[in-house]
């Protein structure tokens, strides 16, 4: 009997090897390991898929669309940059001639159900396997899905393959769309980026941008006053808040400005206690990673997986904010607790006769909520380290007593006008103890009684505007679109960076490039559908009904071909208008990324993205010709100005540094930079 299990990655294969026998052999073909087995007079190879080996194409090439005519490939085929994909494939497909089994290995997810059975089907020539499903890459957890094989689930498999399909048709259809409106108006070339939850996404930004723009500011005025209690000085608000009547609020401190009393008219003293955190899921993971560290919903998504392939955590692509007790809540702390870092904190914990974590409301039916698992970790990076402690630190603090608080409320009488002022602190830490990162205002609760009377030490009135809507930031257009029900757990934190990748948004708080707003200015007014919210939700929703077995693939798939297609019909019909709108876009572009001239031939000196590393650089013009060039920092915000350098003559560009903006000359090695690089130095 010969068994071939199929991984995902070739770091997972060697864990999994060694849950079920540590006297496994390394083996390598075409310069790609698997591991061999032998128990009992069976042979086992343990093979990596290395990710998706296959993807979709086109059957014939065309520059037509709507277009609906595909297949799947090896990846090598479709993206030239995947060469390496083709040694394992190649290392399946010889392994597989010798197998007897299948086991697919892969995360338990709707992308690793279809990359593993992919691999199955195409690779290994073969429809039938068995499947191990665990949500952490931990010893027991592997050896445990090893031993209680499960089926493969099928709908998953096909929900996987709809949406990749689905969001092929989306994608290319509408990126030709877009570029063919261009060509034909313009006659050049450009191309474009859109994509079924990337497009309705970029609208939402839109919608912000134009909200702020069209937003009025109203001036208000605010009265306050600050009092002197014991021997603190404490401010209080008038209770009418914003005053947006000028006469009312200077007629109003003009009563008040001279005060010299306060009469304390009502104390109320509340106590409260404050449950501990819920587990995290991926979303809440990403919004506190960015909270705390400022770190982008991608990166924490990445850090996390790496964290888990190591067998640090469990598995993060998760929507569930539930920990069953079948993880072994007790066994967990205790393996933490051998870390001198979480000792005295696990000594706390263990301590409890019973250990009951906080659940969330939010579940997910193939993976619990992230869990560190108790794996000390050998070397991390200093990102991998935050989100590794915040991890951990959570987990802890879900079985953390409640906080408690006092929270003081105080009404005040000035001439006979109610002024009012909170102080809160904490009594009892409870959770807080585990999970460092809650920052709560604490003061002292005065000892104060109706009818004592306070010095006022200023009353003033202060001047100020409404301000317009927020602009989102990554981690806030994630929850958005969580909350509207757009993309997956897995899918949202892509969506958002390939919005930046592709240049359609820019900075942090989030800013629409003018591209960006007019491929959304277009479509809404010529093709509104592509950008709809509710088109989108409603394929997502008959995703899930695929997954759930109570929707067919191919009916789905179906009606989402007549819907694109009548709308690229009624895109085709408005392409000219659509062109111009997205020419004069483009040459807006264009002339944004001109740095000014090039000091040896005259030409433009611009900022260039090479098609090959993805990187930016500033470049001439006239390459081939002229090849001066100028790298650039790999940051987000840098934009031409109309400054020279001092000292070489050279444009000078702004860029972000730090929390500031700065100037900066575009030759990294000019005499201007030394101050700064001395101070790097010795810093």
């Amino acid at each position: 009997m010969k068994t071939l299990i199929i991984t995902e990655k070739p770091k997972v294969s060697q864990k999994i090897a060694y849950a079920i026998s540590d006297k496994y052999k390394r083996r390598s073909a075409g310069g790609v390991s698997y591991f061999e087995i032998s128990s009992n007079g069976e042979t086992i190879y343990v093979a990596s898929a290395a990710g998706h080996l296959y993807s979709l194409k086109e059957k014939k090439n065309s520059y037509s669309y709507p277009v609906f005519d595909i297949e799947w490939a090896p990846l090598y085929e479709v993206d030239k940059s995947k060469g390496y994909t083709r040694n394992y494939i190649s290392l399946l497909k010889k392994l597989a001639s010798q197998a007897d089994r299948f086991i697919i290995a892969t995360d338990y997810d709707i992308e690793g159900e279809l990359l593993g059975y992919n691999a199955l089907r195409f690779a290994c020539s073969a429809t039938q396997a068995k499947r191990m499903r665990f949500s952490a890459l931990t010893k027991l957890d592997l050896r445990r899905a090893y031993e209680n094989l499960a089926e493969v689930d099928m709908p998953l498999v096909k929900a996987g393959e709809a949406r990749h399909i689905m969001d092929w048709y989306w994608g290319i259809n509408t990126s030709r769309a877009l570029s063919s409106a261009v060509k034909t108006y313009s006659k050049k070339f450009t191309t474009f980026s859109a994509g079924r939850v990337q497009t309705p996404a970029l609208a939402i930004l839109v919608e912000r941008e134009k909200e702020i723009a069209s937003f009025v500011p109203e001036k208000y005025w605010t009265l306050s006053a600050t009092l002197r209690v014991g021997r603190s000085r404490v401010k209080a608000t008038h209770t009418r808040g914003k005053l947006f009547d000028e006469g009312e609020a200077k007629q109003l401190y003009s009563k008040l400005q001279d005060a010299q009393e306060a009469r304390v008219e009502k104390v109320e003293l509340k106590e409260s206690a404050v449950p501990p955190p819920v587990p995290f899921d991926l979303g809440t993971l990403q919004s506190e990673a960015y909270r705390y560290f400022r770190l982008s919903p991608k990166a924490t998504q990445d850090i996390a997986q790496s964290l888990y392939e190591s067998g640090y955590i469990s598995y993060p692509r998760t929507s569930s904010q539930k920990l069953p007790p079948t993880i072994g809540y007790r066994q967990i702390i205790k393996a933490l607790g051998e870390n001198p870092a979480f000792a005295q904190l696990a000594e706390l914990l263990l301590a409890k006769e019973k250990l009951y974590p906080r659940q969330g409301k939010k579940d997910d039916p193939a993976h619990p909520a992230i869990y560190p698992t108790g794996v000390k970790p050998k070397k991390l990076s200093s990102r991998e380290e935050k989100i590794y402690l915040l991890i951990v630190h959570r987990f802890l603090a879900t079985f953390g007593d409640a906080m408690k608080r006092a929270k003081m409320n105080v009404r005040t009488s000035i001439r006979g006008e109610a002024f009012t002022f909170s102080r809160a602190r904490t009594l009892e830490q409870g959770w807080r103890v585990f999970y460092p990162y809650a920052k709560l205002e604490e003061h002292t609760l005065p000892k104060l009684r109706e009818g004592d009377v306070l010095k006022v030490l200023k009353v003033s009135l202060d001047e100020d505007e409404t301000k317009p809507p927020e602009r989102y930031n990554p981690a806030s257009l994630v929850a958005e679109l969580e909350r509207r029900g757009l993309g997956t757990k897995a899918t949202r934190a892509e969506v958002v960076d390939t919005l930046y990748r592709r240049e359609y948004i820019t900075g942090v708080p989030i800013r629409v490039t003018p591209i960006g707003m007019s491929v959304i200015e277009a479509l809404a007014e010529y093709v509104p559908e592509i950008i709809s919210e509710e088109l989108t939700r409603r394929f997502e929703q008959k995703l899930e009904e695929i997954q759930q077995g109570k929707a067919e693939a191919e009916r789905t798939l179906e009606e989402a071909r007549k819907e694109l297609t009548r709308i690229m019909n009624e895109f085709k019909l408005r392409e000219k208008e659509i062109g111009e709108k997205l020419a004069l876009a483009i040459e807006e572009k264009r002339k944004s990324e001109v740095i000014g001239e090039c000091p040896r031939c005259g030409g433009e000196l611009r900022i260039i993205r090479s098609k090959k590393t993805g990187k930016r650089f500033i470049g001439c013009k006239n390459y081939p010709s002229c090849d001066v060039s100028y790298p650039l920092p790999q940051k987000r915000g840098i934009y031409p100005t109309d400054k020279r350098c001092n000292v070489c003559g050279l444009p000078m560009v702004s860029m972000p540094l730090g929390k500031r903006r700065v100037l900066s000359c575009i030759d990294m090695n000019c005499r201007s930079k030394d101050k700064y690089r001395k101070k790097q130095k010795e810093g």
